[in-house]
């Protein structure tokens, strides 16, 4: 059995990682994780996950958790774990609107804008860095193909569930947080 298991794998092509395209795109991303950068380490002790909640939160004041889930693709528990730090170090703080008491939105607060700004000063001397190599007509269709990327990802990934789902089969949450992300993109 162990001969004709060799010679099936010998004969078999071997998957060529490499040229995958959401591989290539996951190995940037975790190269580039805030968390893994000495110069942003020097400005904070904030997580990727923390960090990724006070730039959206920075830069689309007001939010709320589930907008921040749905802009960066994480999980609620994950956006809501994140929020709960931020609020402990008094980074964001939560207000309820006036028409609606229940809905809360996040804010920074000054000594959270204080790590946005620097933060914020440090990601763009990164990106500049980064992308050096590209003019700005490039790095232009480049920001435009990886959105269509995404939203093909979400797409994909969203008619997979669905199809899972039609067949009966209880869907995680995860796959139900896919499908919630597809029908808002429309």
């Amino acid at each position: 059995m162990t001969n004709e298991l060799s010679t099936d794998m010998e004969t078999t092509e071997t998957y060529e990682l490499d040229q995958h395209l959401p591989y290539r795109i996951a190995v940037i991303s975790n190269i580039l994780q805030l968390g893994r950068d000495i110069e942003i380490r020097k400005i904070t002790d904030l997580g990727s996950r923390e960090l990724r909640v006070l730039l959206n939160v920075g830069t689309y004041t007001p939010v709320s958790a589930a907008q921040i889930a749905f802009q960066t693709k994480l999980d609620s528990y994950t956006i809501s774990r994140g929020v709960k730090a931020l609020l402990n170090q008094g980074l964001i703080e939560k207000r309820a609107l006036p028409n609606n008491k229940k809905e809360k939105l996040l804010y920074l607060t000054d000594k959270g804008q204080a790590v946005y700004t620097k933060v914020t000063a440090s990601l763009t001397r990164r990106d500049e860095q980064f992308a050096s190599f590209l003019t700005k007509k490039q790095r232009t269709e480049l920001i435009k193909n990886l959105k269509k990327l995404e939203q093909q990802a979400v797409e994909l990934l969203a008619q997979h569930a669905i199809a899972e789902q039609n067949e009966g089969i209880e869907l995680s949450g995860d796959q139900k947080e896919i499908i919630r992300w597809f029908n808002k993109m429309d």
